[in-house]
């Protein structure tokens, strides 16, 4: 047996067991404060102020108008777009096979599952749709020589629609997100989209000079 070890044993009992029954409150030392976190939204009004005065709250504006004035003007270009080298021409078809039956507010079925529908059956949109790079003077020239606005929409891949619409007169779209460009499978511009019922039909057209049409 370790006889040092017992007798140290022995004594942190008895230590123990003297201090539970002397154990006493010795006062408060020293002054004491309440555990606060700053408020989140104080912080922030505060930084905000800070901000302000030294003018920075000015010019992050600034920033967010000129960043978005920027992209209105210059929306982002559609990726992965060249100039038509030579013609082209494709139908497109728009049809949908629906997934599930379709009802109506009275909870009617008025189409099944399978079923396949053309929307070109119940649209009236009968306009063309050219599609071109703004910044390319000869394709913009193709689009203006033929239409207006009550027959043709003008589609923007790249440029600048607002500059062009002051310049001619005309309205400009842009194919945000590519939807277009990609419904319509187009890899090169211009491109012509018009119906051919019971389907859409897509011309890439190339040019010469002066936005000419090259045979």
């Amino acid at each position: 047996m370790n006889i040092p070890r017992l007798f140290q044993t022995a004594a942190f009992v008895a230590l123990a067991s003297a201090g539970q029954g002397t154990a006493k409150d010795l006062g408060t030392h020293g002054p004491l404060f309440e555990v606060e976190e700053p408020s989140l939204l104080d912080t922030i009004k505060n930084r905000l102020t800070e901000m302000e005065a030294a003018g920075e709250l000015d010019q992050m504006r600034q920033e967010m108008q000129d960043t978005t004035r920027a992209y209105v003007n210059r929306p982002r270009p559609v990726p992965g777009l060249r100039k038509a080298e030579e013609y082209s021409i494709w139908e497109v078809d728009l049809s949908i096979t629906l997934t599930e039956d379709l009802v109506d507010h009275q909870g009617i079925v008025f189409a099944r599952a399978g079923t396949v529908v053309n929307p070109m059956a119940y649209s009236r949109f009968n306009k063309r749709i050219v599609l071109i790079d703004g910044d390319d003077p000869d394709q913009v020239s193709f689009a203006l020589s033929d239409g207006d606005e009550l027959n043709t929409l003008l589609v923007l891949v790249n440029g600048d629609p607002l500059g062009l619409m002051r310049e001619h007169g005309r309205r400009f779209y842009f194919d945000q997100d590519a939807v277009l460009v990609n419904r319509f499978g187009i890899q090169n511009v211009p491109a012509v989209v018009q119906r051919a019922d019971p389907l859409m039909q897509v011309e890439e057209i190339a040019l010469g000079k002066n936005g000419e049409v090259r045979q």
